[in-house]
């Protein structure tokens, strides 16, 4: 029953992301109310698509990795975001999920409201998923280079983990090859869906746009606040059950960290088990962000 469900999603993703890359144009003619539903459909399954793609991380759809990592990549390119790059980020996230390219709401020492707001507010409406669709491609420069582009990164010495992480990660021929081919072929079915939408092509580019500024305003919010030390917890919200498959039931998100391994449609039972605490709605936890650059506390939450 596990296995069908996810299979019937894949499936929906799939018939979503072909519609969107150019069959919806050849089959209705566009008008204003179809281009704004799709939009706006695209935008409400962006969790649902991005969701499935985060399972193939941690190989919780298939038994198989290979299959995984196949999947993923599919998805990933539907995205426009490179599975590799993408699970890196994500792993890193979990190994401690307040480093410090992970806290952007964090006022450092020195740092005003007024003079971080602006970066702020512009990683959390598109740029968190700007940024994945772009770093990927140092990847297509030499890879003689990749050593002084991760010593660029963040020089905190806190971070030097990441950097060695980073490059160890990126200096694998396979991964690159990966990635670069990941790129290419994000290249050529979006300048395709662009092809196909025609004169119409501003539908197709809102449709993406609208799916990576949700993923970013999505991408901190179970963490927005949280204590500097607060390790691996993470907090689980409200949503209402019937519409959970939208989120793959990641409200649970503090469960998600606790056993990352855990299958998506098993999270609700693996909460109620833990007796862990609810913290108010998903909703509430996504608005919440938008107070903007906080100084967070120390100490457990």
């Amino acid at each position: 029953m596990r296995r069908s469900i996810d299979l019937l999603l894949l499936s929906l993703a799939a018939v979503l992301a072909v519609l969107a890359f150019g069959l919806l144009p050849r089959l209705v003619t566009p008008s204003l109310a179809l281009d704004a539903g799709l939009v706006v459909l695209m935008a409400a399954t962006a969790q649902l698509h991005y969701g499935l793609m985060h399972e193939t991380m941690h190989g919780n759809i298939f038994e198989s990795e290979a299959w995984n990592r196949r999947v993923g990549r599919l998805l990933g390119i539907t995205l426009g975001l490179p599975f590799e790059t993408m699970r890196f980020g994500h792993l890193a996230h979990h190994g401690f999920n307040r480093h410090d390219y992970d806290r952007p709401e964090s006022l450092h020492d020195g740092e005003t409201w007024r003079g971080k707001a602006p970066g702020y507010y512009f990683q959390l409406v598109i740029g968190n998923d700007l940024l994945y669709a772009l770093a990927p491609l140092v990847l297509l420069l030499p890879m003689s280079m990749t050593p002084a582009l991760v010593a660029r990164m963040n020089q905190s010495p806190d971070m030097e983990w990441f950097r060695k992480a980073a490059l160890r990660t990126f200096s694998n021929p396979k991964r690159r090859r990966d990635v670069r081919i990941d790129i290419l072929a994000v290249v050529a079915l979006f300048g395709f869906a662009l092809w196909a939408w025609g004169a119409s092509w501003p539908v197709f580019v809102a449709c993406i746009f609208a799916r990576w500024s949700v993923l970013s305003i999505l991408d901190n919010a179970p963490h927005y606040g949280m204590p500097l030390d607060s390790g691996l917890d993470a907090r689980n919200t409200r949503f209402p059950a019937i519409v959970r498959w939208l989120i793959l039931n990641q409200n649970f998100h503090g469960e998600h960290h606790r056993a990352p391994q855990t299958h998506w449609q098993e999270l609700p039972a693996a909460f109620a088990a833990s007796g862990a605490a609810q913290h108010g709605s998903w909703f509430a936890a996504q608005a919440r962000q938008f107070v903007g650059p906080v100084r967070l506390p120390e100490g457990t939450p």
